[in-house]
């Protein structure tokens, strides 16, 4: 909240609307009222105006009571705003200076709420905050909230234009692995996989009683070309870009499916965290952490939306951004006190192969590892006009040599792959052959692996 009595030291902002409004009530404030409401919403301060050093002046309103009718009866007009957001203690005057300010405090709109709009239509109605004005949003804003309000699991639409041809049957064969693994007595173990598919909501019955993959299916499991069918927008891309390793940069763009994509990443993840750290506990909240942000990202992305899922690696940062903004307040994402999954058949379906919970806790886990490690915190921050929320994760620095990073990477690859010989470690983890015989050499040496038939494995 601002220091009413020190206004001249604000300027406009994402936050603060200015208006004179000496010359009559300003309409243009139900703009600044949706701009603010389907943002992170703000104050609009009446009887202030803004010069052109961009300081604040007490000019004070002629008549604050009556705006501040006004103000009350129209907001409850929904021929004229959609929703009434506003408490009571939402609209009040002050005295500055001896001259009266009517100041709206307009809170951020729930999801069910959004799009709040101007007169009778929210496509010609919606407003954005960006910077220091409101913009109109644009059809696919728009469509972006009105898909956010529905509290049905829109990923668990069947689409009967669709077949259980087109999921991979590699993918769901290594899923069903997992699942078996990791909760050995689930009874969706026994079932055939189109039972399978249909229990776990991968797949529903249509109108025509045959069996079609769910939006969510099609996402985990799907073929490339499936999904590029179904989700025109989708494009997803891991990239590491990490100056003090050999290979300078790592690409994975658009992988078969999201189960694919997952895997693949958090073995990057592990082995970067393998890179970052001596201490085995530190190295594994970092992995664990890393992994829960792309996690987070992949359960939230609105995959219908422009825009892509990237995970940027660097020598320095994780950055992650998925298409959509946040359903919840930033502080209630951070504080993991309300779990609004965008894909929750998703969240269902990675919950089987124990990799989400969908309580709303992932947030929350990722700072108390940050805080407890004394790590710089991550920052959680919304583009509106892009329609793109983005983690940032600050990483520590790197503590093995060059020489350590080598052998740590591929004592991290044996623990998840078992068994592989130099060729088939280089190719995997972006290192020349030389470089891993090397560290197999010296690794051998110290008993820390052996050699078998099927190549180097890690000492039982």
């Amino acid at each position: 909240m601002i220091d009413l009595n020190n206004i001249m030291r604000y300027h406009e902002n994402n936050r603060i609307e200015a208006k004179k409004a000496a010359g009559g009530f300003p309409t243009s404030l139900w703009e600044t009222y949706s701009a603010f409401a389907n943002t992170i919403g703000g104050l609009i301060l009446l009887g202030v105006e803004e010069s052109r050093d961009k300081n604040f002046t007490i000019t004070g309103v002629p008549d604050a009571q009556g705006y501040a009718e006004t103000i009350r009866q129209t907001v409850q007009d929904p021929g004229q705003v959609s929703v009434n957001i506003l408490r009571p203690e939402d609209v009040a005057i002050h005295t500055i200076d001896g001259k009266d300010v009517l100041v709206v405090h307009v809170p951020r709109a729930d999801r069910r709420q959004r799009p709040v709009y101007v007169g009778d239509s929210p496509f010609t109605g919606s407003y954005r905050r960006d910077g220091e004005g409101d913009y109109h949003c644009s059809p696919d804003e728009v469509r972006a909230m009105l898909r956010d309000r529905e509290d049905a699991p829109a990923d668990l639409t069947v689409l009967e234009g669709r077949s259980p041809e087109d999921l991979s049957p590699d993918t769901l064969r290594q899923f069903r692995l997992q699942m078996v693994m990791r909760q050995t007595e689930h009874p969706w173990n026994q079932l055939p996989d189109q039972d399978f598919l249909a229990a776990a909501g991968a797949a529903g019955y249509g109108k025509d009683g045959q069996l079609h993959p769910t939006l969510a299916g099609i996402l985990l499991l799907g073929k490339r070309s499936a999904i590029r069918e179904v989700f025109p927008h989708c494009k997803i891309t891991y990239e590491e870009t990490d100056t003090g390793f050999t290979l300078a940069t790592h690409r994975l763009e658009n992988p078969e499916n999201l189960f694919d994509f997952y895997q693949a990443v958090a073995r990057r993840l592990d082995a970067a965290a393998a890179l970052l750290s001596q201490d085995a506990a530190a190295r594994q909240d970092l992995a664990a952490a890393m992994k829960e942000a792309v996690m987070n990202a992949i359960l939230h992305a609105d995959y219908f939306a422009p825009g892509g899922l990237t995970i940027c690696r660097t020598d320095d940062t994780l950055q992650v951004e998925n298409p959509g903004l946040l359903r919840v307040n930033p502080n209630q994402a951070r504080d993991g006190g309300s779990a609004d999954p965008r894909n929750r058949t998703l969240t269902g379906l990675f919950s089987l192969v124990k990799l989400a919970t969908g309580q709303g806790l992932g947030l929350k886990g990722i700072y108390k590892t940050w805080a407890n490690r004394g790590w710089n915190s991550p920052t959680l921050s919304e583009a509106f006009q892009a329609g793109i929320t983005s983690l940032s994760l600050p990483l520590p620095r790197r503590t093995f040599s060059q020489e350590e990073m080598t052998r740590q990477l591929i004592a991290e690859y044996l623990t998840d792959q078992v068994a592989d010989d130099a060729s088939g470690i280089a190719k995997a983890l972006g290192l020349t052959v030389k470089e891993v015989t090397a560290a197999l050499d010296q690794l051998l040496e110290k008993a820390f692996i052996v050699e078998a038939p099927e190549g180097y494995r890690l000492r039982a």
